[in-house]
């Protein structure tokens, strides 16, 4: 065992590192993760827990971890390589503090944890269940989870008005940066179609709609079809080909979003021939038909390119409730299967966003949808 002196070092080494992300990011734009770390450093509630940490690892995730450790985790950080690699500058702030970064997830094969912070329900897949839980952050991940015969339970964030704070807003802003910053385009002078009006779907069809950006909407749901018409928005059912090609004569920016692998391999390739074609799901959606090179990124979601994928103002509450709802697990009698989170407190949260930075609660109503 490692003797006093040297642990107060370490964690001297990593309470000074972790102090530079707060103040990288001051309260005002990341009060939900202030105030978790001021709670946390004292009630410390995952005292003595061991727990993988396994979202993307860029800068703005660190103080995610940071509020982990404050609560007393004994954490390992992991990165899902599947769909975006690990920021150099955060892997190097980690390293800093002493905080243990695996870079191969297999490498934790044979090691038991407590708790799972889950991304695509990568962790289960590859370490088996844990002690206590897991806690899900994405839609691939909770319908993945639901597909399962579990003997353990796994709270989802996906189907939370908090986490469309980041998918719609959060991507509205990152995903028009990132295709500025791959491509130089201007982006008044595009017209988009869009592949799935879910979660992120809408983000980009807001920002088209709030830049006057033509934009259609091509979704295999009625009712999500609906839902665009009555916001103003063209839209396209995926087997009207005759309309889904005149649509894309018109188009040059073609978007993907719909969750789903390989949802291109319907139509011919020469429809896409000219275009600036960029992915924002999980999985390859443009499937084995297109090269790498031809969409942006390499297939893997565009906003990855950015040093913050998503800012911090939008991703900030999603953090929070996935780290909270760690107690849930720890407090609650909860039985082996999905579960989500209350309305109570996620409407609570999404109040409290909007006041904090004075957001306006037409647009919240507006496009968020559960």
């Amino acid at each position: 065992m490692l003797g006093l002196g040297i642990l107060y070092y370490c964690h001297h080494i990593m309470q000074d590192a972790l102090k530079k992300i707060f103040q990288k990011y001051p309260q005002t734009e990341a009060p939900f993760m202030h105030e978790q770390l001021a709670e946390w450093s004292v009630s410390r509630p995952l005292t003595g827990l061991r727990v993988v940490h396994h979202v993307p690892v860029v800068t703005n995730t660190l103080l995610k971890i940071a509020c982990l450790i404050a609560a007393g985790a004994d954490i390992t950080v992991t990165n899902p390589t599947e769909f975006c690699h690990a920021h150099p500058h955060a892997v190097s702030s980690l390293k800093e503090a002493k905080i243990r970064y695996v870079e191969d997830i297999h490498a934790l094969a044979g090691e038991s944890f407590d708790l799972y912070f889950d991304c695509g329900a990568q962790l289960y897949q590859f370490l088996g269940r844990p002690k206590i839980g897991a806690i899900e952050l994405t839609g691939s991940g909770d319908q993945f989870y639901r597909q399962q015969p579990l003997n353990f339970p796994v709270i989802s964030v996906d189907r939370t008005m908090t986490k469309q704070l980041e998918t719609v807003f959060g991507c509205a802003e990152s995903s028009h940066l990132a295709l500025v910053q791959l491509t130089g385009i201007n982006l008044a002078e595009t017209s988009w179609i869009i592949f799935g009006f879910g979660k992120i779907g809408r983000g980009l069809a807001y920002f088209c709609t709030q830049n006057k950006v033509p934009v259609a909407v091509v979704d295999p749901s009625e009712q999500q079809r609906n839902l665009a018409q009555k916001l103003g928005i063209k839209t396209i059912d995926p087997q009207d080909f005759s309309e889904l090609e005149r649509a894309l004569i018109e188009a040059n920016v073609v978007v993907t979003a719909t969750g789903k692998k390989a949802v291109m391999d319907d139509y011919p390739h020469s429809w896409f021939s000219g275009k600036i074609l960029a992915n924002l799901g999980v999985y390859d959606e443009f499937g084995p038909h297109f090269s790498d090179d031809e969409v942006l990124n390499h297939k893997m979601p565009i906003n990855f390119v950015l040093n913050e994928p998503t800012p911090m103002k939008y991703i900030d509450p999603e953090f929070y409730i996935h780290n909270l709802a760690a107690l849930m697990l720890l407090n609650e009698k909860i039985t082996p299967g999905v579960h989500g989170i209350s309305s109570t407190l996620d409407n609570r949260i999404v109040e409290n966003w909007c006041a904090y930075h004075s957001f306006p609660v037409n647009a919240i109503n507006a496009w968020l949808h559960l």
